[in-house]
């Protein structure tokens, strides 16, 4: 049987004491961090505002989610989905992708106002589209 896997999606701001050129070393460690934990996904970065979308085994996404509003380079941390009942992953090749992105690409602030589902297609629908570029 495979391992139960969840998914969470969420926006954040970046904090305003750091500096934008900080979200590299975000990514990399991210990258190193999700690989040995089985948690795939991807960050997505306006020049203020984040989105990230990660999937892996329950218990990693549970031990992650439970951190990441704690994280001093961000602030006004939003769930915007999240589930437990993951069949097969989005990102299964990404440890951590990363776009930078304009508001015509991906509008951060609207996937804040919408429903959880709706907010999940808008990001998986920008995020096919950016990764055609």
């Amino acid at each position: 049987m495979s391992t139960p896997l969840s998914f969470f999606l969420y926006s954040s701001r970046l904090a305003p004491d750091c500096d934008p050129t900080e979200v590299g070393n975000i990514v990399k460690v991210a990258r190193e961090f999700n690989a040995s934990h089985g948690i795939t996904g991807i960050l997505v970065f306006d020049g203020e505002r984040f989105t990230q979308y990660i999937e892996g085994p329950v218990s990693e996404i549970d031990a992650l989610v439970a951190k990441l509003p704690k994280d001093r380079r961000h602030t006004d941390f939003l769930q915007l989905n999240a589930g437990d009942d993951l069949e097969e992953r989005r990102y299964a090749t990404w440890s951590m992708g990363y776009s930078d992105v304009s508001l015509d690409e991906l509008d951060i602030d609207l996937m804040a106002t919408i429903d959880g589902d709706a907010a999940l297609n808008l990001f998986t629908k920008a995020v096919t589209e950016i990764d055609r570029l």
